[in-house]
């Protein structure tokens, strides 16, 4: 479906004439007036985190492609007046002159057309983590977010959190510097392709009925056409290598995000695969260990190895000589390993560091230190409707979310190859000795109709 020329130029204009996109003449209260593209699963989740802010938010269009299906039913009773459409584009499309921002909670890669669109109309865009399961596309999104000139947040929660200002404060004032090694991790036994043992879902599934409220041609969006399977919905989608990122794609946002950009990470100029279990031509494997080498990046910021773990009971190794002797692992979290030989540990989201070992945790001066940073007030939907607002800057714009994307993109690619190595140029964004890795790069082909947004 073609944009309607008029409204196109209308939103290209108002994105640069108000590039904080602060309240339209749709919404002279000041309210945001939010559209949400997926409604049901985390769609909904974050629905209910936004509407919660009554007195900022307007709800003015709903999207699903199973509108009407039981996950929405929440969302459609609370709000039985708003209009509701399966295509985004149409949405987009008749709404343009009254949406301020866009909430686009799909799968993984239909992340990118939406976005894209809703962008390229000068509307401030909430996207769920990661920003999209290909690495090309991944970067045209945080292209267009900087050339549009508009409010960009991805849906990494703990972003706004606790870790997020403590991490950024550490690193600022020295008190950490010098991190060696990274060792991330997701090992709960309860990831959703787990069912399939690493033996029966070796191929994508055939063929079966679509359900009669499903709109399948827009799901699969810009990839490549292939016939409706119960397997690929209701968040099994994170299975496929096509439609998801794996548990690295899900947990990476939230455990190693702020490690990264105050880090200042980047891209990786090596990914080596160390272990790859049970994997098979459609989904994600039963567990893996991936290592990424980022290069010295200045003082203070040396050659840091990341090794990310996932599957059940993949651990790596405890850290040695642990003086915080409360502290207790979780199935998910991160440690940091530093060239003075302390060493960091957190969990998932917003849970802060702790010292655990290389120092003592109950030294009142260790105390004091870990305690010494600024919290944020908002949380991370209020930061995102705050910053299209004008009142403050979001914490994960495409900016940040897309080179963290990107990492986890390479990685799910890495966990697909299973290539011992892949040395990879970061000036070129290329790898330099696997063609089947760059082809991976690139992403499918675009499905015919869905090349405009690659433009937009």
């Amino acid at each position: 479906m073609k944009i309607q020329r008029r409204e196109f130029i209308l939103g290209a204009a108002a994105a640069c004439a108000f590039p904080n996109l602060r309240a339209s003449a749709a919404s002279p209260n000041g309210k945001v007036n939010m559209a949400f593209v997926g409604i049901g699963h985390q769609a909904g989740h974050d629905f209910s985190m936004f509407a919660y802010y009554k007195d900022i938010v307007n709800v003015v269009a709903l999207c699903d492609t199973q509108m009407g299906a039981s996950h929405t039913l929440n969302v459609l009773k609370a709000y039985p007046d708003v209009p509701r459409y399966q295509d985004f584009r149409k949405m987009l499309d008749e709404h343009a002159r009254e949406i301020d921002a866009v909430c686009i909670a799909t799968p993984d890669f239909s992340h990118f057309p939406a976005a894209m669109l809703a962008m390229s109309m000068g509307k401030a865009v909430y996207c769920e983590k990661p920003l999209c399961n290909c690495f090309r596309e991944i970067g045209l999104m945080a292209a267009a977010a900087k050339r549009h000139k508009v409010v960009t947040q991805m849906g990494n929660q703990g972003h706004s959190d606790a870790n997020y200002w403590q991490m950024k404060a550490f690193v600022e004032r020295g008190y950490i510097k010098d991190v060696t090694t990274i060792n991330a991790f997701m090992c709960a036994n309860n990831r959703r392709w787990f069912k399939w043992k690493g033996v029966e879902m070796r191929e994508m599934p055939g063929e079966e009925a679509e359900p009669a409220e499903m709109d399948w041609d827009v799901w699969l969006s810009q990839r490549p056409f292939r016939p409706f399977n119960h397997n690929f919905i209701n968040g099994d989608w994170r299975c496929f290598y096509e439609y998801g990122t794996g548990a690295l794609g899900d947990w990476g946002a939230h455990i190693f995000d702020a490690a990264h950009e105050f880090l200042k990470l980047g891209l990786p100029s090596k990914i080596e695969t160390l272990k790859n279990d049970r994997r098979t031509n459609a989904v994600f494997p039963m567990a893996s260990t991936i290592a990424y080498t980022f290069p010295s990046r200045g003082e203070g910021l040396p050659e840091c190895r990341l090794v990310w773990h996932d599957g059940a009971g993949n651990f790596p190794d405890m850290p040695k000589n642990v003086t915080d002797k409360k502290w207790r692992r979780k199935d998910y979290g991160a440690e940091l390993y530093l060239k003075d030989g302390r060493v960091f540990a957190r969990a998932s989201h917003g849970s802060p560091l702790q010292l655990v070992a290389g120092g003592d945790p109950r030294d009142p001066a260790v105390k004091t230190a870990m305690r010494d940073y600024p919290r944020g007030k908002s949380g991370h939907y209020l930061n995102f409707l705050k910053a299209v607002r004008g009142e403050e800057p979001a914490n994960s714009d495409f900016a940040v979310a897309g080179p963290l994307s990107q990492v986890m993109a390479l990685g799910a690619l890495a966990q697909r190859l299973a290539a011992p190595v892949l040395t990879f140029d970061r000036e070129k964004q290329r790898f330099t000795d696997n063609e089947a890795a760059n082809a991976l790069l690139a992403g499918p082909p675009v499905r015919k109709g869905w090349e405009e947004f690659e433009k937009l």
